[in-house]
């Protein structure tokens, strides 16, 4: 049986064993800052979406696979890049180095060359969130230039991956969103090559990119971080799959900017299983509890990888005296950092077979969101 031993914490959770070559698996891992999502596609073909890290800086999606004795750098077939934020973003670099026989799929937008002037003149300046999650992009594309791969680029309605009975799609960004994104690129710049000091509040969520993966009679539908305007083009595409999703990995952790109720009725089957992780920084949160409220009206079968009061990222505020006591009392504190959680669902690769769902460390039912 495999074990996920976390690193600070010391948190030992009994993950159990690898699919079978004929089982589909989907594992969504969220921390309470971050999220990735590991797909098995039948044959021992794995797929890495996003990246989130441990409190060490491993990519979670790598401790995971290997707790349940899967080699990444043999099995990970494709790694998508859904957009830049911090939380979808951290450690990707490493998963590609690791994992060096993926493709790599990100928006197009990503390979432009004004949106590459911004990333590269960050470089030099003070690490921020938004900083953060541009150098990590920055990293992979320069890695990808010197063992001269290209990646995969994602628009809507494009074929990115077909490997067996498996096709993923890319169901955004569309033209509208991708030419306005580049227009704010655009205006960054302020002269050649160089980048405005002040770096206004741009909107990756624009060019989130949905995943559609279908393998054999099973469909699950990734929804990143895209929000309702994208929403909108994808149901408005003629073009888009065929079918419905029996998994949703719910949006914007569950944020009401990412709803759109066509969704729930167009593509999904009745009473999905929908999965999300939950984002915590300072005292903001998601999802509220209106989230919460219509995410479970829309189906009873919701999860989330961690509950809304737990964070691996609490900041401890004592005052100064406090600390000078403990400081000269010779005190040593360790903070008390939450199990990873993670859902997984996994169901036989045969028609009309069903999802057996598990939820590990601190995931639970939605339900639980609603009581606090």
């Amino acid at each position: 049986m495999g074990t996920w031993n976390h690193p600070v914490a010391g948190v030992v959770t009994d993950t159990g064993k690898s699919p079978g070559k004929n089982e589909f698996e989907l594992t969504l891992l969220g921390p309470g800052y971050g999220e990735s999502v590991v797909l098995h596609v039948g044959g021992g073909v794995w797929v890495i979406v996003d990246s989130c890290v441990d409190t060490d800086g491993t990519p979670q999606a790598l401790r995971y696979l290997e707790s349940i004795g899967v080699d990444p750098a043999e099995t990970v077939e494709l790694i998508v890049a859904t957009h830049w934020h911090d939380d979808h973003i951290r450690g990707i670099s490493k998963l590609v180095e690791v994992c060096n026989r993926a493709a790599f799929c990100c928006a197009s937008v990503l390979r432009h060359k004004e949106f590459l002037t911004v990333v590269g003149a960050l470089e030099g300046r003070p690490p921020s969130d938004r900083g953060s999650g541009l150098k990590e992009i920055h990293s992979v594309i320069s890695r990808l230039v010197q063992v001269a791969s290209k990646p995969t680029l994602a628009i809507a309605n494009r074929t990115v991956f077909v490997q067996g009975g498996c096709e993923i799609r890319t169901l955004s960004p569309d033209d509208a969103d991708l030419i306005y994104f580049l227009r704010t690129i655009g205006r960054l710049l302020s002269g050649p090559g160089r980048v405005r000091i002040r770096i206004p509040s741009l909107s990756p969520n624009d060019i989130a990119v949905a995943l559609w993966v279908k393998v054999k009679d099973v469909a699950v539908l990734l929804g990143s971080d895209l929000e309702k305007r994208g929403w909108t083009a994808v149901l408005e595409n003629v073009a888009r799959p065929d079918g419905k999703a029996t998994v949703f990995k719910v949006p914007h952790h569950g944020s009401g900017d990412a709803h759109e109720p066509d969704v729930w009725k167009q593509m999904l089957e009745p009473d999905p299983f929908a999965v999300l992780t939950p984002w915590r920084r300072g005292n903001r949160t998601l999802p509220i509890q209106r989230d919460v409220k219509r995410i479970l009206s829309n189906t009873p079968n919701a999860y989330a990888t961690a509950r809304i009061g737990s964070s691996a990222r609490t900041r401890v505020n004592r005052a100064s005296m406090v600390r000078r006591t403990i400081r000269e009392s010779g005190i040593r504190l360790r903070r008390l950092v939450m199990s990873p959680g993670f859902v997984r669902l996994r169901r036989p690769l045969a028609s009309g077979a069903r999802w057996k769902i598990e939820t590990f460390g601190s995931a639970c039912h939605l339900s639980v969101f609603a009581r606090q």
